[in-house]
């Protein structure tokens, strides 16, 4: 396994902390033990010895995607962690040409579009960047630790340490530091802990989009060979409210997910109700695929009751030696798939935050934040305010933009210097600006919007497909 670990020859600082083993928290710390000479991640569950589930993380047993900008961010923090996660049985697969893909009331041209995604579990993927920090000889991981407040200097405007102590009481501990990064995630009690400070309550938007999904673990038929190593059908918002997702993951297997907005999702773990909503999707092709494939667990339900951002950016007053990142800052419709990626941009903007040194940095990197999550959470919320019953205030020029994004997904359908842009986009390594190049603003205009409908699809499976052994 690859210990390299670049620290900078002049460290900003002796110890910091990050609280809550997230993904973006385990890429913060990694990024953290370059510009520092200790690093401590604490963490309120007992990590596993694998890629297993874990308490405090039970969104990990559903779909994940690490889009490619998050991937190139990670594998800069810690090189090498590629081939380490190919090593255990992950995949880097391009995003057009393996995976069907069925949108705005068509399907996609699939070719090699450039662009690579992982295809693998969230479990695996924690598990190994988890081994990459544990072999760092400057990193700490303190499981079984709960974080419960700050140590803070008399005048309370700097964080100087930690307080912990085991989940559900005991001794307190506290751990001194020059930083303290908070990615304990959505439920993060750091508002709470500021006005306990003095310091003014962070504002927060929240947009109420009820999204729920159900997922299920199988084996992949013997012999299935559909052209396609994943599949996702789209519906056609806000129309529609259902999605249906297969991603080929590690040792053979498929994680399946079923879901949608505003109620629309299975509402129970039962296997009838799971393959029924299948057979709903406005195309077969999913139902069919999974219908004689052999279940290796349980259905596993998550709810996602709004979109969450809390504006560190525009607070006034904010102590130094403390930052926030990942869920605990922003937390996106997981539909989108953009959290895992706005944390390790987050990290990434950690790490240039504290090139100038330790002071200062925690007004740097919140203000860098704010400006890096604009971006995605614009994206994401756009797709949500298409329903009128979400709540929610609509930018200028909301309707316009809904009517340019629709048509863009239509000429999408067929044309694929479009469909690779978008792809970009998504995959944030080009910024939503090139979608609105004087190129495609043309082609937009005078989209054909009956051609898409003349991309063929995968061929629905013969119906005496049957179970793996």
């Amino acid at each position: 396994m690859s210990t390299s670990n670049s620290s900078p020859s002049t460290p900003a600082g002796t110890h910091a902390i990050v609280f809550g083993g997230s993904i973006a928290g385990l890429m913060s710390a990694g990024m953290l033990s370059r510009h520092f000479e200790r690093v401590t991640l604490v963490e309120r569950d007992r990590f596993p010895d694998g890629p297993q589930p874990r308490k405090g993380v039970p969104q990990a047993l559903h779909i994940h995607g690490l889009l490619t900008r998050g991937m190139d961010i990670l594998a800069g923090i810690l090189p090498g962690i590629r081939e380490e996660l190919e090593a255990a049985g992950g995949e880097f697969l391009d995003v057009v040409d393996t995976v069907a893909s069925f949108g705005a009331g068509s399907w996609r041209p699939r070719f090699p579009s450039g662009v690579k995604a992982a295809s693998m579990s969230r479990l695996l993927l924690e598990w190994v960047i988890r081994q990459r920090l544990q072999a760092l000889a400057n990193v700490r991981i303190l499981d079984g630790r709960e974080a419960v407040g700050f140590q803070t200097s008399a005048d309370r405007t700097r964080v100087t340490g930690l307080q912990v102590q085991a989940p559900g009481g005991g001794q307190e501990e506290t751990l001194e530091a020059g930083l303290v990064v908070d990615a304990s995630g959505r439920g993060s009690r750091m508002p709470q802990w500021l006005e306990a400070l003095g310091y003014p309550r962070v504002e927060e938007t929240r947009i109420h989009v009820d999204v729920g999904y159900a997922t299920r673990l199988y084996r992949k038929p013997r012999g299935f060979e559909p052209g396609w190593r994943s599949m996702a059908l789209a519906p056609e918002l806000p129309r529609e409210r259902r999605l249906g997702i297969v991603q080929d993951i590690e040792d053979h297997r498929w994680l399946v997910t079923l879901g949608g907005w505003l109620g629309e999702f299975p509402a129970t773990a039962d296997e009838a109700v799971f393959l029924e909503f299948a057979r709903g999707l406005p195309q077969p092709h999913l139902y069919e695929a999974i219908k004689n494939a052999e279940p290796l667990g349980p259905v596993h339900l998550y709810r996602f009751p709004h979109h969450q951002r809390r504006h560190y950016e525009r607070m006034s007053r904010f102590p130094e030696g403390l930052a926030v990142v990942g869920d605990a800052f922003c937390s996106f419709n997981p539909i989108y798939g953009q959290g895992m990626s706005t944390g390790a941009m987050q990290a990434e903007a950690l790490g240039e935050s504290l090139r100038q040194g330790v002071h200062g940095a925690a007004d740097r990197y919140r203000r860098r934040a704010g400006e890096i999550l604009a971006g995605p959470w614009a994206l994401a919320t756009a797709g949500d305010l298409a329903f009128p019953e979400v709540e929610g205030k609509r930018p200028p020029g909301f309707g316009l933009m809904t009517w340019y994004g629709n048509r863009f997904q239509q000429l999408a359908g067929y044309d694929e210097e479009a469909l690779r842009t978008f792809a970009r986009v998504q995959h944030m390594i080009d910024s939503p600006a090139a979608m609105f190049s004087p190129r495609m603003v043309l082609k937009v205009l005078t989209v054909q919007p009956g051609k898409a409908a003349q991309t063929p699809g995968p061929r629905p499976l013969a119906a005496s497909s049957t179970r793996a052994a």
